[in-house]
């Protein structure tokens, strides 16, 4: 059999055989990086990816304890029974206090743990308890959260100053304030007797409005975790500008009516005049006035009370019928009443007899009040609010807001009372006014 040879007698395919070898090898070398190279990709997709779920998972279980602590503010006690506000009277500066969902929660688990506060751990019964037990209704989420009051000093941390206030100082003293003076604690309300815009404020006096609360929430999950800051408050209803507030109209028709200025409270010592209008605001008639300037005044611009509404019923127990032979709500539990009668529809007006209610009553329409009628706290009515017909007497102690009044018989009494209104408040959901996320 003839062979072929290169002018070397070497065979020619010992070339061949060889390259092959080579570029096999070659290929193997190949296939190896880029199996390496999908594999540390993958690896590294799976990694970020678990990171990612585990960023989102504290994310929300921190989200979780912000929610958890918000419903627990509202209200007090007796009304809601996993509160564990502050129980003091007087609000203390160095109040704090904590939910944990873990029994075996560390002092060192918050770096901003200090022994300058009070750091309660709250349980049903004691609100000043401080062993560590879970407290939190959602023990099975892993999170933690601390609540305490805003101060002047937080305020100054976060770059508060005489040029650049971030709420108005009305307490007298204006040095600066340190960790262990944390100074005057911050509210959220009207600080003014004619402001319109509700604002963060310091104050000499006690006051009806509530504190702004600070909750730092952290959720952890397998080495991770998130943190969360939020600033939250209780709205703080309409200005009380008066005991009598009408946008448009106040009409005393027939029968006694007495509206008093004077805080029978005593927390506006200064008292309010007995009716405030909006600028287009008419009086007719002559009731008994008292306060302080005894004789109705008007203002330049008119609440809009639909907004109020708005703002003030989430959370409220929806009146779908009149209130009739009823006794919503009691001085340790207020009620939070909401009612939206459709003037086109069956029901044009909330009819309301024989009540005796403690709390806030919101009308989105028009009511009627026949007596007899007592309620403490606030009631605020976007359409007209009626007085006519009952037997007997018919009293609001705290404060009456309406487009119109119209008071066509029968006794009526209308008196300032901030203490009333100041439990009322308190039964309100609190709002945020500022989010963070620390980490």
């Amino acid at each position: 059999m003839n062979r072929l040879l290169s002018k070397t007698g070497v065979s020619c395919c010992a070339d061949s055989t060889g390259g092959a070898l080579i570029a096999a090898l070659l290929l193997v070398a190949i296939s190896a990086i880029m199996g390496a190279t999908i594999l540390f990709a993958t690896s590294t997709d799976l990694q970020i990816s678990g990171n990612y779920r585990r960023a989102v998972e504290t994310f929300y279980a921190a989200e979780a304890g912000i929610a958890e602590t918000s419903v627990r503010l509202s209200g007090s006690p007796s009304s809601n029974p996993a509160y564990f506000g502050d129980s003091s009277p007087i609000m203390q500066p160095n109040w704090s206090a904590y939910v944990l969902s873990n029994p075996g929660w560390k002092s060192q688990d918050d770096t901003s743990y200090s022994t300058l506060f009070t750091n309660y751990i709250p349980v049903s019964g004691n609100l000043t308890n401080t062993a560590v037990l879970a407290n939190s209704i959602q023990t099975a989420l892993p999170y933690w959260t601390k609540v305490r009051h805003k101060t002047e000093f937080d305020a100054e941390q976060a770059g508060h100053s005489s040029l650049t206030p971030h709420y108005q100082d009305t307490d007298g003293v204006t040095a600066g304030h340190s960790q262990i003076n944390q100074g005057n604690v911050v509210y959220y309300g009207f600080a003014s007797g004619n402001g319109l815009k509700p604002m963060s404020f310091t104050s000499a006096n006690p006051t009806l409005y509530s504190p702004v609360e600070i909750i730092i929430s952290q959720g952890e999950l397998e080495g991770a975790m998130s943190l969360l800051q939020v600033e939250v408050a209780h709205p703080p209803g309409p200005p009380l500008l008066a005991p009598l507030y009408a946008n448009s109209q106040v009409f005393f028709g027939g029968g006694t009516a007495a509206v008093e200025g004077f805080d029978s409270c005593g927390l506006l010592s200064e008292g309010r005049p007995p009716v405030w209008m909006g600028p287009a605001g008419a009086l007719v008639g002559n009731p008994t006035f008292t306060g302080n300037p005894p004789i109705p005044q008007s203002g330049t611009e008119a609440l809009d009370l639909v907004k109020t509404l708005e703002d003030l019923k989430r959370g409220a127990e929806v009146i779908n019928g009149d209130l009739v032979s009823v006794k919503p709500g009691v001085p340790g539990t207020p009620a939070l009443l909401y009612a939206e009668p459709s003037a086109g529809g069956f029901w044009s007006e909330l009819a309301v007899q024989n009540v005796n209610g403690f709390g806030v009553l919101l009308v989105k329409g028009n009511v009627k009040i026949s007596a007899p009628f007592h309620w403490e706290g606030l009631v605020i009515v976007s359409g007209q609010i009626t007085f006519d017909g009952g037997i007997g007497t018919s009293a609001i102690h705290g404060a009456l807001f309406a487009d119109q009044v119209h008071i066509l018989s029968g006794d009526v009494t209308i008196t300032l009372d901030t203490c009333p209104i100041a439990a009322s408040l308190r039964v309100l959901p609190v709002a945020i006014l500022n989010w963070q996320h620390l980490l």
